[in-house]
């Protein structure tokens, strides 16, 4: 067996863990940054921190809430707790509502209300580079369109722009909140 070989590193890495235990440190290393949950709205990409989302789900038997503001498409029952469905879209100003059969719940994980956004479709986990990092988001500013004060930041990866929906931010406006 060669000195680089995959078992050899292994063994290496096993060996030098123990030797810390021994001296009551711990062997860590670096994280791949922080997790990210990556969706689509009218084709453009976002993501939010995935301590944000409790649960991702489909849109099934939405029950439609009468004199509420458009975005605000209706109630969902997921395990017992009623959450409010929030298109992402036309809360946005995009003007084309996300199909509810076609879309995605994100299940947000907020004590204080028990809402969901309604997303196009759900791309899976996505973790960044700093030096992916979009410096300039005033040029970004009217892609963004309505969710403009909710996205701070943004990365320029696998040839697309990907925009940070800030949950908590979002959460707190009395946009979001005010629903009639």
């Amino acid at each position: 067996m060669s000195e680089n070989s995959p078992l050899a590193l292994l063994k290496q890495i096993r060996q030098d863990a123990i030797d810390l235990a021994a001296q009551g440190l711990s062997y860590s290393t670096q994280s791949a940054g922080i997790k990210n949950i990556a969706f689509v709205v009218n084709d453009i990409y976002f993501y939010c921190e995935a301590k944000d989302v409790k649960e991702i789900s489909v849109c099934e038997n939405l029950m439609p809430v009468p004199q509420t503001k458009s975005w605000m498409r209706g109630l969902v029952n997921s395990k017992g707790i009623l959450y409010s469905v929030n298109d992402l879209s036309l809360l946005a100003g995009y003007q084309r509502p996300v199909q509810v059969n076609k879309g995605h719940l994100l299940l947000l994980n907020d004590e204080d209300s028990q809402s969901s956004l309604l997303v196009s479709r759900v791309v899976g986990f996505r973790y960044f580079e700093e030096s992916q990092k979009i410096q300039n988001m005033e040029d970004k500013q009217e892609v963004l369109d309505g969710l403009s004060t909710y996205v701070k930041q943004g990365y320029l990866a696998e040839g697309r722009d990907w925009f940070h929906l800030d949950v908590s931010l979002l959460l707190a406006s009395e946009q979001f909140r005010e629903i009639q």
